[in-house]
């Protein structure tokens, strides 16, 4: 089997040093984990899946997901409360909660590390997940800048510890998600004694030396784990933490974060049995694995749906981009089953709408008379249509926006990343298809992934390839990205009635009202504008050593290594 996959993703030399170096190394951890190298561990900057994996064994917020539902469910917080307007939330910590050098944690630690996030100069990727907070994004917005004077104050934030162990919280508006926010990284607790030895001098953040504190002989941990070794481009090891409040929970007394240095690596790891988990398989490998499970060959292979959707940006500024009949045009002329069906292969499904289908389930909400809602997307420009019939209505948008009666048009360019090759698969596929039902001439560009993020920032593009996972599971995580003045939208598209409706979600606490907003604002995005063009939501899979258990697939693509436990025979 191991020679099979590694003939189908042509092993290069350097995986098989890798894989002749695999030989015994002493101690083996309890549970070993493949890896992309890490940038960080700390909880507050952390932004790639590996990171937060990572970041969550070895810290824990106030919730914490459930490792087989991924729903929140208590973590350092024992209980919560609600006001009735669901604007204050208020947190009974857990007594025995404890760091891992014994002190115990304490509301003041959770609102320390909150403020932390607010701070720019910190580089917290996800910052803007605290926003939801009263006075949280003022605060943070005031400090954009070197000059202190009209720095908000903390006590402008509505973060209040009210005695040790109980926490307040006074959101700007309704938040039915506010839970899930609580059990991610970004708003785990920071032990303040270490931050302000290693991080700070006189509450001034030190770029130079904000990273030590996460040394293994300095971090200072409240998660299940701690870390106690970090080789450098190799491995992390972490040890269970005596302290942790839920300990006798954790089966496992160590976990090896290994740094596979590539997926082939990673592969030969898992297959040699250096490695217990790798996720993000190759295409190629991951047909071949899927094959073999569906003959009951590969129980440890496992595949499902993603909270994540593979789209393409159109760049709204430039001609003739900036015309909504050509982009309806090029949208309707992809033959999205076919490309989920020979280029992909892995059961992807089609997107003509935004919001991941697969997921809808698990963001239930109530409603005021006491039932549960779902949201519901809208279908998308040409939904339920065969594909004969799409090109039709195709054609007529291309005429419409004239592009086609333009002598010399100029070709329409797509761009992608160098790395993983199956862009380039589907970028050749959709070049094909828009040349072949709409006649344009298209251009591919191949370019590296640091200089592909510059030239879409810069909106120095015309189409480019872009996916997204949600942080969250609310459809407002999708959503939100493509008002006017965020950040994520990278399209150049304006539109006012969109930003209206995002803005008025925000503030609904009716969550019928709040999802029919959500509609009404995601039919602009893919039936009337489409300044982005859906192609198909995601799907994700990972190899787990059968020996292990407690955890499932799940949308999240976020595995709690450390809620891992051997398997029951």
């Amino acid at each position: 089997m191991l020679r099979v996959l590694l003939l189908l993703v042509f092993v290069p030399v350097a995986a098989l040093l890798t894989w002749l170096s695999l030989g015994p190394r002493g101690e083996r951890a309890d549970f070993v984990v493949a890896s992309d190298a890490l940038r960080t561990i700390d909880p507050h900057r952390v932004s790639w899946l590996d990171e937060i994996q990572v970041a969550a064994a070895l810290f824990e917020g106030l919730t914490r997901l459930h490792p087989e539902t991924m729903q929140p469910e208590p973590g350092v917080a024992a209980t919560w409360s609600v006001s009735d307007d669901a604007l204050r939330f208020t947190f009974h910590l857990r007594e025995n909660a404890r760091w891992s050098n014994g002190d115990g944690v304490t509301a003041r630690d959770f609102r320390f590390g909150w403020l932390r996030v607010l701070d720019p100069k910190v580089e917290a990727q996800y910052a803007s997940l605290l926003f939801v907070i009263e006075g949280a994004e003022a605060y943070y917005r005031s400090r954009l800048d070197d000059d202190s004077r009209d720095d908000r104050p903390a006590e402008s934030v509505g973060i209040e510890a009210l005695d040790k162990h109980t926490l307040r919280v006074r959101l700007a508006g309704p938040c039915s998600y506010f839970l899930d926010l609580t059990s991610f990284p970004t708003l785990a607790p920071a032990h303040r004694p270490t931050l302000e030895r290693w991080a700070y001098r006189a509450g001034v953040v030190l770029r130079a030396t904000r990273h030590l504190w996460t040394r293994p002989a300095n971090i200072v941990c409240n998660g299940a784990f701690v870390l106690t070794q970090w080789d450098f481009k190799r491995s992390l090891w972490l040890r269970r933490n005596t302290h942790y409040w839920d300990r006798a929970s954790i089966p496992l007394d160590s976990l090896e974060i290994y740094i596979a240095g590539d997926p082939n690596a990673a592969l030969v790891a898992y297959e040699t049995g250096r490695v217990d988990l790798v996720r993000g398989l190759a295409k190629p490998v991951a047909r071949e694995l899927r094959k073999r499970q569906l003959k009951g060959e590969r129980e440890d292979f496992h595949l499902g749906d993603r909270f994540a959707t593979y789209f393409f940006r159109v760049n709204c500024k430039r001609p003739p981009l900036d015309n909504a009949d050509l982009r309806k045009a090029l949208a309707l002329a992809i033959d999205k089953d076919a490309l989920a069906r020979r280029v992909l292969g892995l059961g992807e499904t089609p997107a003509d709408s935004y919001v991941p289908r697969g997921a809808l389930e698990l963001m239930p909400r109530p409603a005021p008379d006491g039932s549960t809602i779902l949201y519901d997307p809208p279908a998308g420009l040409g939904a339920g249509l065969p594909y004969a019939a799409r090109v039709k209505r195709a054609r007529e948008f291309l005429h419409a926006s004239g592009f086609d009666r333009i002598a010399d048009a100029r070709p329409i360019e797509l761009a992608y990343a160098s790395h993983p090759p199956i862009q380039k698969r589907i970028a050749e596929a959709v070049q094909g298809m828009w040349e072949s039902a709409l006649g344009l001439r298209v251009e591919l560009r191949v370019m590296e992934r640091k200089v592909l993020s510059t030239r879409i920032r810069n909106l120095d593009y015309d189409v480019v390839r872009s996916d997204w996972y949600g942080d969250y599971l609310d459809p407002g995580t999708f959503l939100d990205m493509f008002t006017s003045g965020s950040g994520q939208n990278r399209t150049g598209w304006e539109n006012v009635e969109y930003d209206q409706l995002i803005a008025a979600a925000a503030r609904e606490a009716d969550n019928a009202k709040r999802f029919a907003l959500f509609r009404a604002a995601e039919r602009i995005l893919c039936e009337e504008e489409l300044p982005i063009i859906p192609l198909f939501f995601k799907r994700g899979n990972y190899l787990l050593n059968p020996r292990f258990g407690g955890v499932r697939d799940n949308v999240r693509d976020i595995l709690p290594i450390h809620r891992v436990r051997p398997a029951v025979e």
